[in-house]
């Protein structure tokens, strides 16, 4: 592949990563299950439970195909499932119907996801320039980011107009994603992925890391409990400001610029607290996490909201410190499988924990369910600490 193919290639890519992450319904997925499926908070919850396992159980099986079949025809099948997916749920009719479009979103997500990196480093290989591959990454990433930000600003103004209108949108540009990824030039395909099942890579994994590896038990463990709560406390942000009747018009610019302060964070961060680092950082981000859903909880209040929101700090102050812990505790040959697994695990730890908000929250209120949940995260930081002590120990 020549120089002009390889930067047709990523031009045509990165028109494609701001299409498919145009996400104009983030800001408002959860008054649509509200005002048009008459859906409480619980109930998205175990939507997003749904979306959870599906992205487990695709995640290799995406891998093989674009393996198999290519990556443009990979993505192009993603971006055509988007689109049904947000099709279904546009013509939901109750929670049913809305589980469906949930599973079939997640089934979306995961044909894309790894496809899309895998094309850029092909093309990058194919051109003999792959030492560009983590500039041209880091470039989509901050695509992707800023076409998230924009979205969710233009997303509340549209569920303004008509409720509809987020979801019709979403379904335009992913048919224009498709079309994008069917013009590119398929590069010769270089690195294999692995066909063993996530959840067997879980399992191998587990066997390695409670066998003398404490430290790495100690950061996975803690990762699942952090990244499983910023995600919760993100979805719970949409769900308080509706609590505080905030119009969802600006729905768009809270999240907007809660996205926005997880990438100043993560831009920034490590200009903090350097020598905070390993278990170390993981602990006192579950403390801060603690604090700031008490304290939203105590005060329902737009300060609470905007105390909610440092959940995108956390996320992105702590999320390079932790991979940076395992990166140097992890033989190269290992690496990326206790990385990937940690992942994993993070969609699985979201399952329960999101379940247990949901359930304390639809029994009491949002307000008296952060509560609760900022105890139950004191006493799982503190499981944590047994377990791992206990291991090492043992060994």
């Amino acid at each position: 592949m020549n120089n002009d193919i390889c930067n047709r290639n990523l031009r045509l890519l990165y028109i494609y990563t701001i299409l498919t992450n145009m996400v104009f319904t983030l800001p408002v997925l959860l008054p649509f299950y509200r005002d048009e499926l008459g859906l409480s908070f619980h109930d998205f919850l175990i939507g997003e439970s749904v979306f959870s396992v599906i992205l487990i159980l695709f995640d290799v099986p995406a891998g093989y195909l674009a393996d198999i079949w290519g990556r443009k025809k990979t993505m192009a099948l993603g971006a055509v499932v988007l689109t049904f997916g947000y099709f279904l749920l546009a013509i939901a009719t109750g929670f049913w119907s809305a589980i469906l479009a949930q599973g079939i979103l997640g089934v979306g997500i995961a044909t894309i996801s790894g496809s899309n990196s895998a094309f850029l480093y092909d093309s990058l290989l194919s051109a003999g320039r792959s030492h560009e591959y983590r500039k041209r990454e880091g470039f989509r990433f901050a695509v992707q980011l800023y076409s998230v930000t924009a979205a969710c600003i233009i997303g509340g103004y549209l569920y303004s107009i008509n409720h509809h209108f987020p979801l019709i949108l979403s379904c335009v540009l992913y048919i224009c994603a498709a079309i994008i990824a069917l013009l590119m030039i398929e590069p010769e395909r270089h690195k294999i992925i692995s066909t063993k099942h996530p959840l067997r890579d879980i399992r191998d994994t587990l066997v390695y890391v409670l066998h003398g590896h404490r430290e790495i038990a100690a950061i996975a463990l803690l990762m699942i409990i952090v990244f499983s709560t910023t995600k919760i406390c993100m979805w719970s942000i949409q769900a308080y400001a509706g609590e505080l009747k905030i119009p969802e018009i600006y729905n768009g610019w809270i999240l907007g610029a809660v996205m926005m302060l997880g990438a100043v964070s993560g831009h920034f961060g490590h200009h903090l607290f350097k020598n905070l680092r390993g278990e170390n950082v993981l602990y006192a981000m579950i403390f801060f996490l603690a604090l700031i859903m008490m304290v939203a909880g105590l005060m329902p209040s737009y300060f609470g909201l905007a105390i909610l929101g440092f959940e995108a700090f956390v996320y992105g102050f702590a999320m390079p410190r932790a991979q940076e812990a395992i990166n140097n505790l992890v033989d190269s040959s290992r690496r990326a499988t206790v990385l990937s697994t940690a992942n994993l695990c993070m969609s699985l730890g979201f399952i329960p924990l999101s379940q247990m908000l949901g359930y304390t929250s639809e029994k009491t209120s949002l307000f008296s369910g952060l509560m609760i949940y900022a105890v139950v995260l004191i006493g799982l930081a503190g499981v944590a600490k047994i377990i791992t002590l206990k291991r090492a120990v043992s060994l």
